[in-house]
């Protein structure tokens, strides 16, 4: 069976389990299953540069796919060469930034690969408290905190050179993530990056969505599956990348776009907040 008919038929039952208010603990039963069913990636895959590996079921709660330990390290360091190609193209690098923060960082996928950085503050936070309390525990060069499903961040205005989150607004309600984007802008320095993936077009291929929510899609709205499970990899939210620009990211300038077909299935969209705006009342900050 080809991957869209997987989708369909996944989306029926996932759209059944929603109905009869079974389909988050069915989503945990199935990471317990593929924590399970990894554990000979995890015996066939290295440490990395001196750090353990999380555990398969911190692991699998990150991503189904996360799971097998090989794929959770080549992914890992993949998005982190991926964060460093962006910011050379926009002229700077990760070593010259004073502060960094990967959002949603979870068991530490991306936040391991920055353990060389000697002059830059690396920072983390996650709503998971399990997340949170294995990276304080095993990767020591980073700052981690527990976060909740909505803002603030416990940082001070202006804090980061840097804020990434990969597969975050991808699991978050429209009004949520609107309140997130706001917040990024806060603790970001003017001229500081903000870096986000989503599912954009590719995904309209996957069956993923009905009649009625691809039209929405086409018509350049998100379309936001099971929205009372925020934070979740239930939560689902798709968006055109014109959206994303225009409405979502309003507020900063774009500095570089990455469709999926460039950088695997996820759209990579780079944002810089000004060096200087303008807020209510016409001032300056």
């Amino acid at each position: 069976m080809d991957e869209p008919a997987l989708w369909g038929l996944r989306r029926k039952l996932l759209d059944l389990g929603a109905r009869l208010g079974l389909a988050r603990p069915a989503v945990r039963l199935y990471e317990v299953m593929l924590a399970a069913k990894s554990a000979g990636s995890a015996r066939r895959a290295n440490e990395r540069g001196g750090l353990p590996l999380p555990p398969a079921r911190l692991r699998a709660a990150a991503g189904p796919k996360h799971a097998d330990a090989e794929y959770f390290l080549q992914s890992g360091k993949h998005h982190a060469e991926l964060v460093r190609e962006l910011l050379a193209e926009s002229g700077t690098s990760v070593e010259e930034l004073g502060a960094l923060l990967d959002w949603g960082c979870g068991c530490g996928r991306i936040l391991r690969h920055w353990s060389d950085l000697t002059g830059t503050r690396v920072v983390g936070c996650d709503v998971n408290p399990k997340m949170v309390a294995w990276c304080n525990a095993n990767l020591p060069f980073a700052e981690v905190t527990q976060t909740e499903m909505s803002p603030p961040l416990p940082y001070a205005d202006s804090t980061f050179d840097l804020v990434y989150a990969f597969s975050v607004f991808t699991h978050l309600p429209e009004g949520l993530q609107h309140d997130w984007i706001r917040e990024s802008r806060r603790v970001l320095k003017p001229g500081g990056f903000l870096l986000i993936s989503t599912l954009g077009e590719y995904y309209l291929s996957l069956k993923r969505l009905t009649k009625d929510e691809r039209r929405t899609f086409l018509n350049g709205d998100v379309v936001v599956l099971y929205d009372g499970a925020p934070g979740t990899s239930l939560c689902s939210a798709y968006h055109p990348p014109g959206y994303v620009h225009e409405k979502l990211g309003a507020e900063f300038e774009l500095a570089a776009f990455r469709p999926s077909d460039e950088d695997g299935r996820h759209d990579m969209h780079l944002f810089r907040k000004p060096a200087i705006s303008v807020v209510a009342g016409g001032q300056q900050s």
